[in-house]
C-alpha cells in the first residue's frame, strides 16, 4: 500500500510564500514514522529557533529523497522552485548562500522499519505568482482557495499511480467541504466516487480494476490523522521559514532598527509601514500579496 500526506504552510500571511509539501511511502502502516519525532509543525515550530523543525525536516528529506540539502536553495529545489524564480530579488537570491542546518547542531539519521520512502514533491508560491493568479480575471478577483486547490490538485495528479493502491490524507483546505467536482477535473479519465462527506472528513475513491484504487481524504486536523500529513506540514513550514529568514536578514541588514516579521497580516502591516513606501513600492509584487483592497496594485 502506498501512503501519501499533503499539507501547506502560509495560506494566510501577507508576506512570503505559500508552501505545500507532499510525501509518499510504501508500507502497511505509516504510524512507524512517529518514532522519529514527527509531529504537527505547530507543535515543533519555535519562532525563535529553527532547530526543532530542522531535527525532523532535514533527516526526513534525506530519507525521502536520498539527498541531504546543504543550502536553502537545495530545499527549495525539492519543492519545485529554481533559481530563476528568485533572480533579481536580493533577499531570495541569497538562498544559495544560506547553509543548512541554520540552528540545529546535530541531525539524526532516519531508519524506519517496514516503510519504503517514495519521494517528496511540493510547491512554493511566491507573492509575484500569487498576485498574478489572483489578478488573472479582471471581472472576478481571484480566490486564494482556488489557487491552493490548483497546487494541491497538481500534487495529487503527480503522486497518483493507477497500478498502486494508495491512501492519501490531505489537511482540509480552508472552508472547502466538497471535493468531488474538483477532483473529477483533476482525474477526468476516472469516475470519482464519494465515500464520505461529513463534518470532519471528505473522502473519495478513484477505483481500479484489480485493487482498491486510490482513496483520498480531506480531513479536519489531517496532521493528527496521518504522520505523513504531519511530516508534510513540517516540511512546508520549514521551507517557508527559510524564505522568511532570508527576507528578514536582508531587510534588517539594510534597516538595523527593523524588527523581523513572520509575515502574518497584523505584524506585516507594522513591518511594511516601517520599511517605508519607497522600498515597498519598489518591490511590491515580489514582496506583498495583493488583497481585495489592492486588486489594481
Amino acid at each position: 500500500m502506498r501512503h501519501v500526506g499533503i499539507d501547506e504552510a502560509g495560506y494566510g500571511p501577507t508576506l512570503g510564500p505559500l508552501a505545500l509539501a507532499c510525501v509518499a511511502v510504501d508500507g502497511d502502516d505509516p504510524a512507524a514514522l512517529t518514532a522519529t519525532g514527527v509531529k504537527d509543525s505547530k507543535q515543533l515550530h519555535d519562532p525563535q529557533d529553527l532547530a526543532p523543525l530542522e531535527r525532523v525536516v532535514l533527516p526526513a528529506i534525506a530519507w525521502l529523497t536520498g539527498f541531504q540539502p546543504d543550502t536553502a536553495a537545495d530545499c527549495f529545489a525539492l519543492l519545485g522552485e529554481g533559481p530563476e524564480i528568485r533572480a533579481g530579488i536580493p533577499w531570495m537570491e541569497a538562498a544559495a548562500n544560506l547553509r543548512l542546518p541554520v540552528s540545529a547542531t546535530t541531525l539524526p539519521t532516519w531508519s524506519v522499519p517496514d516503510l519504503v520512502p517514495r519521494g517528496l514533491s511540493g510547491a512554493l508560491v511566491q507573492p509575484r505568482a500569487y498576485n498574478a493568479y489572483l489578478r488573472r480575471d479582471p471581472q472576478r478577483f481571484g480566490n486564494k482557495a482556488d489557487l491552493e486547490w490548483e497546487r494541491v490538485g497538481r500534487l495529487l495528479a503527480g503522486v497518483h499511480d493507477p497500478l498502486v493502491p494508495t491512501i492519501t490524507v490531505v489537511d482540509r483546505l480552508g472552508g472547502r467541504k466538497f471535493y468531488r467536482e474538483v477532483l473529477q477535473a483533476v482525474f477526468p479519465q476516472t469516475l470519482v466516487l464519494i465515500e464520505d462527506e461529513s463534518p470532519l472528513v471528505s473522502r473519495y475513491r478513484l477505483p481500479a480494476a484489480d485493487h482498491a484504487g486510490h482513496l483520498i481524504g480531506f480531513h479536519v486536523g489531517g496532521e493528527s490523522v496521518s504522520p505523513l500529513t504531519a511530516l508534510a506540514s513540517c516540511i512546508a513550514k520549514y521551507t517557508r521559514e527559510l524564505h522568511m529568514l532570508l527576507l528578514n536578514r536582508h531587510w534588517s541588514g539594510r534597516l538595523s532598527w527593523l524588527k523581523p516579521t513572520a509575515g502574518y497580516p497584523q505584524d506585516a502591516t507594522r513591518w511594511l509601514h516601517q520599511v517605508g513606501d519607497g522600498h515597498v513600492d519598489a518591490w511590491r509584487d515580489d514582496l506583498v500579496r495583493v488583497t481585495k483592497d489592492f486588486l489594481n496594485v
